[in-house]
């Protein structure tokens, strides 16, 4: 459930980025282009690696050829904004944040993947909240836009950090092992 959350998570986000970006590309300076397609690549990445680990364990080599190419489509939707070198940056990063991603996922001990994939979750979400300020920042510094307000960022961002929660705590649920009384099973017989 949290791998599915999780997945979902990285899919809204890109989106609502790429369209958050889409009207205020103009104004960002072509060097926070490449920061942001870089940051935003490598971190969506390295979240995609992982995710695909966990769902095909012990296929590192599988694992990291998907992640690379799954990622690939996703950073350059976050790069295509920014023109062909914000392109560039974004798969450079994304390259090596899919390697890391499906490195870490296959490493992870069945027991710390739900601790993984929260603290994962939480430094995507807390990326890509920074990026969006970023850009805020940038937009009204040129006195281009009227101040947006982020409001609506922050709700989204405690909004996905209570559906981790509620999806970490169903899923130890489901882990904890029912403890059963334990019976005797030495019978002694006399003859």
């Amino acid at each position: 459930m949290l791998v599915l959350i999780s997945s979902a998570m990285i899919v809204v986000y890109t989106l609502f980025f790429s369209l958050y970006i889409a009207s205020r590309k103009h104004i960002v300076s072509p060097a926070t282009g490449k920061c942001i397609s870089m940051a935003l690549g490598m971190v969506s990445s390295t979240m995609i690696g992982l995710i695909i680990a966990l769902l095909i364990p012990g296929e590192l080599a599988y694992a990291t050829v998907v992640s690379i190419i799954v990622s690939g489509v996703f950073t350059y939707f976050i790069g295509k904004h920014f023109g062909a070198s914000g392109i560039i940056e974004a798969l450079s990063a994304s390259f090596m944040g899919a390697m890391m991603g499906a490195m870490l996922g296959d490493m992870t001990p069945e027991n710390r993947q739900t601790f993984i994939m929260v603290a994962m979750d939480i430094i995507y979400l807390l990326s890509i909240i920074s990026l969006m300020f970023m850009v805020n920042k940038e937009v009204v510094k040129q006195n281009a836009m009227i101040k947006t307000k982020l409001t609506p960022l922050l709700l989204s961002f405690v909004l996905s950090i209570s559906v981790i929660g509620i999806a970490v705590t169903v899923e130890t649920r489901t882990h904890v092992p029912v403890d059963m009384p334990e019976m005797n099973m030495n019978h002694q017989h006399q003859h």
